[in-house]
């Protein structure tokens, strides 16, 4: 309508002269159009602009996730949880970050949290992460795909829009992210938390999940959650929901599941193989699974093809070669556990140098082992060394990828350094933690017959373990024979003492033969007088009391004191010991008093050779005291026991299996003095400190136990006049050892 009424006054304008319109009707026409045409530019504008100003534009969807969540998802409830939770615990952007080993699960928590919420988000991403090219690229889509969704929406169809360049459609993802708060974007195997931070600092709400085999670097974001391994019997459900068909033995699927570690991702792999594969079984898979184990971590359901196999054998390929691009040293440090057990390790067992502790301390950051430290021990223990702990399967599989060449050189080196960090002495209780860590991996990496392997049965034989102590020394024996031969000295000595962790397995008397066979042969290759044909002697005479004659013992003692005396001297230790030996043993031969004055003659020279605290002293004033009491005199045996505790305690620490033998016979002969009640409740406080340290099945365990009854039913009510004795089991130790 203006624009009809504009043209007629142009229409009149041009015309005035024709018709002859006076000067004055001809400005004022001019002077209102001017305002018209000014009206009308306003009114252009006005239309020209108003397309850009939009009235509230409708939900926008978008969802982007790599594949459908796995259909067999059990034992992350908790996790799942915990996801939630934080994901909803405060305002502003919330970042966090799913921790763990390859194969843990952490992407696949991630996506079940993701298409279980997809209806609680606008906008949803998965974005690859592994390095920034792959972010950025992630990120550039996003834009594209919001930028397509924005211009179709409303749309009655699809119209040509030209694609944005990367760099433009970076920027308008993450405008488009900056002003709006209902998303979730996933960035899943982030290699290094640092390439995040260009991103995440620019925005300022909604919600961002992480998943990385880094476990450090995250001290930007709101929190971390690491993810565990399955419980055992998550992993048992997860197997039979995978195999579906009943199994006939439920054990095999518990044995299948701890060898596979409870990583999810291998009983998946496990699991799919045995149900797709025609006339596999849980058994047979196992047997393949121990036979090649290479093989089998490698191998897929039948039918999948060779881009979608997700198996263990590759699982880990990525962060190797992310290693070895930072640090060779790492990637061959991880060899060199593999050849460890797969326990934990003491971390000296690796070298000591700073390049080491780094190294360690990257590979946990890519959970490819755990770094622990124990908690402190007793007051006096060797300090303990942080652990190194390795999963399983992943040291199966970096095994299984060594050459044996390469395998054979890893396991020398691994041994060289391991004997390195053996404690010196295997006898000392204080050492006795750290060696207990280095056990399994002393059976892996060392020689039968090593100078550590001679520590580690050592070890074994002192804290109570003589039948593994005697089937090591087998080994040992057997190597030496195939190496040396059977007369070499070496493997003299080692079936010397193969006899005797034989007879301290159990078995005396077959160790007393063995002795007796094995003492010839020695006179024959050294000579009569050797100081281990001596020994040999001294030991043939030792088990031959333990297997149960006495008296011969005595004899055989009794017969082999001149000889020491002559070859070693009347105060060597040895010989004191074989003037021990007689004394215990004309006691147990039930001549006590002559025992008791072989002792009362014996312990001032001990206290001067070998000194008051001397091991062999500290024996033979326990078996005085024994002897006190069996002469009659328990108070005196009572407070002989008394003061000799302090000392073991003090001495060879309170645990030691020989201070606790003090505090036997100091509850024994209390009572046997006429205080059952405290004999009672010595031997109640006694048990449960034998059942720790030795054993609830260790002979001395159960000799605590019946004590322990026994002073029970002595200690109540109506009890009788102690006339009886307990009825100690027979042991196959002395009671001074």
């Amino acid at each position: 309508m203006v624009a009809v009424g504009l043209l007629g006054l142009g229409v009149a304008g041009f015309l005035a002269d024709v018709v002859g319109l006076p000067h004055d009707v001809l400005a004022l026409l001019d002077q209102r159009a001017s305002v018209i045409s000014m009206v009308v530019g306003l009114i252009g504008l006005v239309v020209q602009v108003r397309p850009t100003v939009r009235a509230p534009e409708p939900p926008l969807r978008v969802v982007e996730l790599p594949r459908p969540p796995a259909r067999h998802f059990l034992g992350r409830d908790h996790a799942l949880r915990q996801l939630t939770a934080a994901l909803r615990s405060e305002a502003g952007v919330i970042s966090l970050a799913i921790c763990g080993l390859g194969g843990i699960g952490k992407s696949e928590l991630a996506l079940q949290y993701a298409h279980a919420h997809r209806d609680d988000y606008e906008l949803i991403w998965w974005i690859p992460a592994e390095n920034a090219t792959q972010i950025r690229t992630a990120l550039a889509q996003l834009g594209r795909a919001l930028a397509a969704a924005v211009t179709y929406r409303g749309q009655d169809g699809p119209a040509s829009v030209a694609p944005l360049a990367e760099q433009d459609a970076l920027a308008y993802a993450l405008a488009w992210l900056a002003g709006r708060r209902g998303w979730l974007l996933v960035f899943d195997n982030v290699e290094d938390p640092h390439e995040l931070d260009p991103y995440l600092g620019r925005l300022e709400r909604g919600q961002v999940l992480i998943t990385s085999r880094r476990s450090t670097g995250w001290d930007a974001i709101s929190g971390r959650i690491l993810l565990p391994e399955l419980s055992p019997q998550e992993a048992v459900a997860l197997l039979a929901d995978l195999i579906g068909s009943p199994v006939a033995e439920p054990t095999s699927l518990e044995r299948l599941a701890d060898e596979l570690g409870f990583l999810p991702l291998a009983l998946v792999q496990a699991g799919g193989y045995i149900a797709e594969t025609p006339g596999m079984t849980v058994a047979r898979y196992r047997r393949l699974l121990a036979a090649a184990p290479g093989r089998m971590h490698a191998a897929s359901p039948p039918g999948q093809s060779e881009t979608d196999r997700h198996v263990i054998a590759r699982v880990w390929q990525v962060t190797r070669h992310a290693l070895a691009d930072r640090d060779l040293l790492t990637v061959e440090l991880l060899r060199l556990l593999a050849c460890y057990a797969p326990a934990a390790l003491p971390m000296n067992a690796l070298g000591t140098s700073v390049d080491v502790a780094e190294s360690v301390a990257l590979l946990a950051s890519y959970s490819m082992l755990t770094l622990t430290r124990p908690e402190r021990g007793r007051p006096g223990d060797a300090p303990e060394q942080p652990l190194v702990g390795m999963h399983r399967l992943v040291h199966a599989v970096i095994r299984a990828e060594l050459t044996d060449e390469h395998r054979h050189t890893l396991r020398e080196r691994a041994a060289r350094l391991l004997e390195a960090a053996l404690p010196a002495d295997p006898e000392d209780i204080r050492s006795w933690p750290l060696y207990a860590r280095f056990l399994p991996h002393a059976r892996t990496v060392l020689a039968p017959g090593s100078a550590g392997m001679l520590q580690a049965i050592r070890y074994l034989a002192a804290s109570g373990d003589p039948r593994t102590a005697h089937a090591w020394q087998r080994d040992r024996h057997t190597a030496l024979h195939a190496a040396l031969g059977p007369e070499h000295p070496d493997t003299l000595a080692a079936r010397h003492d193969l006899a005797h962790y034989r007879g301290e397995a159990g078995d005396a008397g077959a160790a007393r033969d063995e002795f007796a066979a094995l003492l010839p042969l020695q006179e024959h290759i050294l000579g009569p007088d050797h100081p281990r044909v001596l020994a040999t002697w001294h030991a043939l005479a030792l088990w031959t009391g333990k297997a149960g004659d006495p008296a011969a013992a005595r004899d055989g003692a009794a017969a082999l004191l001149p000889i020491r005396e002559r070859v070693l001297g009347a105060e060597h230790p040895d010989t004191l010991g074989t003037r021990h030996d007689l004394a215990y043993w004309t006691g147990q031969a039930d001549d006590l008093e002559a025992a008791r004055d072989q002792l009362l003659a014996l312990l001032p020279i001990s206290e001067r050779v070998l000194g008051p605290e001397h091991p062999q002293t500290l024996g033979s004033r326990h078996v005085l005291a024994v002897l006190l009491g069996r002469l009659g005199d328990p108070p005196a045996a009572r407070d002989r026991f008394a003061a000799l505790l302090r000392i073991r305690e003090r001495v060879q620490g309170p645990d030691h299996p020989v201070t606790l033998n003090a505090r036997h016979e100091l509850a024994r002969w209390t009572g046997e003095a006429g205080d059952a009640a405290s004999a009672r409740d010595r031997f109640a406080t006694l048990l449960p400190v034998r059942q720790r340290v030795q054993g609830p099945d260790h002979p001395d365990t159960l000799v605590a136990s019946e004590a322990l009854a026994y002073w029970e039913r002595q200690a109540g009510p109506g009890a009788s006049a102690l006339t009886d004795r307990i009825p100690f089991r027979r042991r196959h130790r002395r009671e001074d050892e």
